[in-house]
This record gives structure tokens, sequence and C-alpha cells, in this order.
């Protein structure tokens, strides 16, 4: 999958994400489990989208993309997928 696919995709999840948080808040509040949880999920996809950025800016330095893998692998072992 090349970059450009991953961020329209991205793009395209976070819109539906945000949608979907405003519609919930409306109806249970903004406080409540669902909406929190939406934005939760809203904030993961904001920082999926982010790092590729970053990453896109970043791949002519070697040592900082291999720094960059080796937090994904870290924080995959705790259980959050970036």
């Amino acid at each position: 999958m090349t970059t450009e696919v991953s961020k329209s995709q991205l793009l395209a999840s976070i819109d539906l994400k945000r949608k979907e948080m405003i519609d919930t808040a409306k109806t249970g509040g903004y406080t409540s489990v669902g909406a929190v949880q939406c934005s939760q999920e809203l904030d993961m996809l904001l920082n999926k989208y982010q790092q590729l950025l970053f990453e896109e800016e970043n791949k002519t330095n070697p040592a900082f993309l291999q720094f960059i893998e080796s937090m994904k692998k870290w924080t995959a072992g705790d259980g959050l997928i970036i």
C-alpha cells in the first residue's frame, strides 16, 4: 500500500470518526462513554496520520527511521498499534 493511499484512507476514517463522535456527543453528551471512546479512537487515527506525514518528511534520516520502527514495536508490545 502506498503512502498516498494510506493517507487518503486515514483521512476518510478520520472524517467518519469525527462525524460519529459529534453525533454520539449530541445524543449522549460530551462526557458519555460513547463520545469519549470515539474521541480516543479519533485521537489514534490523527496520531497515525501525523506519523505518516512525519515519516514522509524524515525519509532521508535512516537513524531516525530506525528509531521510529523500534518505537512502533515497543508500543505494539503494550497493545498500542501505531
